[in-house]
Parts: C-alpha cells; sequence; structure tokens
C-alpha cells in the first residue's frame, strides 16, 4: 500500500466534517432567504441527483438526500419563468440578487462565526522556535541548534520573533545571554550580537520563527473573542477577495487560483483534522474550516455561468438595461456552464484520485 493511503481515513471524516456543513449552510441561505422573499421552494437536496432518499418535507419543500455527496442544491419554482407567480424569475430583480448572494453571504457569516468560537475556545500563545543555524556564527559556537526554543533574552521574556529581533539590535556588539528549552530541559547560554552580520545572517546568525505553544492555550471573554475573531475575518477576507487585483498587479502567481477537487479538500482536512487532534486543540481544525468556507463564498462569486456569481451577473445586466436577458438563453448559458463544471469537477476527481494510488517515489 502506497504511503498517501495511510491518511485516507482521515481524509474521509475531514472531507465530510468539513464540506458537509459549509454546503448545508451555504444552500441554507438561499433556502431561507427564498422564503422570505416569497418564493416557493421545491427541494433542498444534499449531494447532486439521483435522489437516494427523501427526508422530509418543510412546507411545499422536499428535503432530499441524493447520490453524489459533492455538493447540494435549492431547486426554486419558475426559475426562468416570470410567469409563474411564486416563481424566483417572477420576483423584482433585487429580491433575485440577494436570493442569489444569501449562499455565499451565509458561508462568509459561518466563517466570521467560527473564527470568533476560536477564540472564545482558546488559541496556542506563542513561542519563538530556532529553525536554523549559521556555520561559524555565534549562535553556532555557543552551541545553538534547529529546534530550540528561546525563553528570554537577557531575561526579557520573548514569544515572537519581532521581539528577539527588537532586543537583539538594540545589543549589537554585546554579549547576551539566552535561556533556551531543548528536549523540555531549560538551559542558558552566552551569544555574541554583531553588529555588521555577514549578508544574509542575523546578528547571531539563527534563523527564527514564531511557532504555537499548545501548553499554554489563551482563552478570551465573549467581548475579546468576538474582536480578534471579527479581525482575523477581515484581514482573510481582504486577503481572498483581493486575489484578482494582486495577480492581475503580478504581485502574487495565477498558480495560487489552481482549483482544488474533493479529494484534495479532504486531504487537507484530514491532516489539519489529525493535526489538531494531536496537539490537543480545536483551532487549527476551525480555522481551516473559516477559510474553506470563505473559499466557497469567493467561488461562487465569480461571474461564472452555473455559479452564484455567474446567475448575479445576469441580474446586474437586468438591473443595468431595465429588461431581463431572455430567460431561455440564460438558461442555455447556465446549462453549457454546469456541465462544464461537472467536467472538471471529474477531471479534478481523477486526478487526484491518481495522484493518490500513485506509489511513494514513483
Amino acid at each position: 500500500m502506497s504511503e498517501p493511503m495511510i491518511g485516507v481515513p482521515w481524509g474521509i471524516l475531514g472531507f465530510l466534517l468539513v464540506l458537509g456543513p459549509l454546503i448545508f449552510f451555504h444552500e441554507l441561505g438561499h433556502l431561507l432567504t427564498a422564503k422570505l422573499g416569497g418564493v416557493a421552494v421545491e427541494e433542498f437536496g444534499f449531494g447532486f441527483p439521483p435522489r437516494l432518499v427523501t427526508m422530509g418535507r418543510w412546507g411545499e419543500t422536499v428535503l432530499s438526500l441524493n447520490a453524489i455527496p459533492f455538493g447540494g442544491f435549492v431547486r426554486l419554482r419558475g426559475e426562468e419563468d416570470p410567469e409563474i407567480p411564486d416563481g424566483f424569475a417572477a420576483r423584482p430583480w433585487p429580491w433575485r440578487l440577494l436570493i442569489l448572494a444569501a449562499g455565499p453571504l451565509m458561508n462568509m457569516l459561518v466563517a466570521w462565526g467560527v473564527l470568533i468560537l476560536v477564540f472564545l475556545l482558546g488559541v496556542p500563545a506563542s513561542r519563538v522556535q530556532i529553525q536554523g543555524v549559521a556555520a561559524d556564527s555565534p549562535a553556532a559556537r555557543a552551541g545553538l541548534r534547529s529546534g530550540d526554543f528561546l525563553i528570554a533574552l537577557e531575561g526579557i521574556p520573548v514569544f515572537t520573533t519581532e521581539e528577539v529581533r527588537r532586543l537583539a539590535q538594540e545589543r549589537r556588539g554585546q554579549t547576551v545571554i539566552l535561556r533556551i528549552r531543548r528536549n523540555g530541559v531549560e538551559r542558558e547560554v552566552s551569544v555574541y550580537v554583531r553588529p555588521d552580520p555577514p549578508p544574509g545572517q542575523g546578528a547571531m546568525g539563527v534563523i527564527i520563527a514564531t511557532v504555537p505553544d499548545y501548553q499554554r492555550i489563551q482563552r478570551f471573554g465573549v467581548s475579546g473573542a468576538i474582536a480578534r475573531g471579527t479581525a482575523m475575518f477581515a484581514m482573510l477576507t481582504g486577503q481572498l477577495f483581493s486575489l484578482p487585483a494582486r495577480i492581475v498587479l503580478g504581485l502574487v502567481p495565477p498558480s495560487v487560483l489552481q482549483p482544488a477537487g474533493p479529494i484534495r479538500i479532504g486531504a487537507e482536512a484530514g491532516k489539519v483534522l489529525q493535526t489538531s487532534v494531536e496537539v490537543g486543540s480545536p483551532d487549527v481544525f476551525l480555522t481551516f474550516i473559516a477559510l474553506i468556507s470563505l473559499a466557497l463564498a469567493f467561488t461562487n462569486l465569480l461571474p461564472i455561468p452555473a455559479l452564484d456569481g455567474g446567475r448575479i451577473l445576469f441580474v446586474l445586466v437586468e438591473a443595468v438595461r431595465g429588461r431581463r436577458v431572455d430567460p431561455q438563453r440564460e438558461r442555455v448559458v447556465h446549462l453549457i456552464g454546469f456541465f462544464l463544471l461537472i467536467a472538471l469537477l471529474v477531471f479534478l476527481t481523477v486526478r487526484e484520485a491518481g495522484e493518490l494510488l500513485r506509489p511513494a517515489g514513483s
């Protein structure tokens, strides 16, 4: 058996725990907004047809479980026919815009709530780890090793790389006392802080990074969690939704938008879930859920036929022109887009399955 297969159970579990709830909330956004807007919802489905079982009804809405577990859908009455009184197409364009945007907006709301929950449950404190030591540097001569943790510099506790660099900058040309932890044992070493280090090296000759310390968990009250969760949500949302502009400006490579299929997402979810279990902290997995939820919102808002963003584009064209695009033409465009998206999904699934089953080292 190839090495990647070892993580398959984690990948399946991660896939179900991440995409299942996020798709549910996405479709729930469409469902609730449609009902609020007076649109009859014929079916609320988990997965794509064929239907496996009818789980119940909510008014006129059939709640179904379907065979293809890669998505979900809400089937609205009268999506293309404006002559149906309680149909989607009969509603004014602002209502149709809101119903279409409600799925991505729900994913954004979920991401915000999950990030607040992360800080309520607790996040690991930070610590500084040495991840590299330059040969013949003061750090090497002092016996520092990759993997050591820096606890204090000149008796001042340090928790981030910025603190270490600031304290070292203030003491260039001096020998300082570092308290380090190695294999659970603390010790002190003397290290000279060079005033003019060689190019590519720091003053002491170490490569350091701020890493989580799962032995010290920081928990926040409701107000603190809301403030920190909101700040992280704003930062992640800004980074994600500014990607197209940054790619056009050449600030990031286009490869960052490479699509991921269900197997890759499941594999990444499995790794993160396993890490979260191993370190005994839910923040790793919950943060991943928030990222995927934001990614779903971003992807669905892209102006691609069959996606929410593609349908929103037609509504916006109608709002500008003052008359709607011919419903049959729009239907054909979305149908073509749907089949292209299914083809892409199949291609990604086959490719990622091949990568999963490929023997290690081949």
